[in-house]
């Protein structure tokens, strides 16, 4: 066996561990994922409680501005989280939620929440 045999497989097999040692072989960051518009609702993973608008927030089928605005949530109403997406631009957190008083659901941007929104990731964004 010549010596070029034996250094191209530990060469590639060292630019392998290279690019999984920097993160380049790994799924999509979570900056890139989002829920997108008119997809079945997430998972309801969320566990906690207590939760209401700072103001009339508008009711999304999906994580961003760009999806269609489907109804709106009062603060007197009491919400049940599901879990939480980006947007599609990665920038802002969007958590799903259900009106226990109404049942109208859909998504509302976290600042519009009172405390900012779930803390439980949603399993299966779409990928940019």
């Amino acid at each position: 066996m010549s010596r070029r045999t034996i250094r191209r497989p530990l060469t590639v097999a060292a630019a392998a561990f290279a690019l999984v040692a920097t993160g380049a072989l790994v799924a999509p960051s979570p900056a890139s994922a989002h829920w997108s518009c008119g997809r079945a609702a997430p998972p309801d993973l969320d566990t906690t409680g207590g939760h209401h608008t700072v103001f009339t927030a508008n009711l999304r089928v999906g994580s961003s501005l760009r999806c269609l605005d489907v109804g709106d949530v009062y603060m007197s109403e009491s919400l049940d989280y599901h879990c939480y997406a980006l947007d599609i631009n990665g920038l802002d957190t969007w958590t799903y939620v259900v009106s226990v008083q109404t049942k109208a659901r859909g998504w509302i941007r976290d600042d519009g929440l009172n405390d900012n929104g779930s803390r439980v990731w949603c399993p299966g964004q779409t990928q940019v």
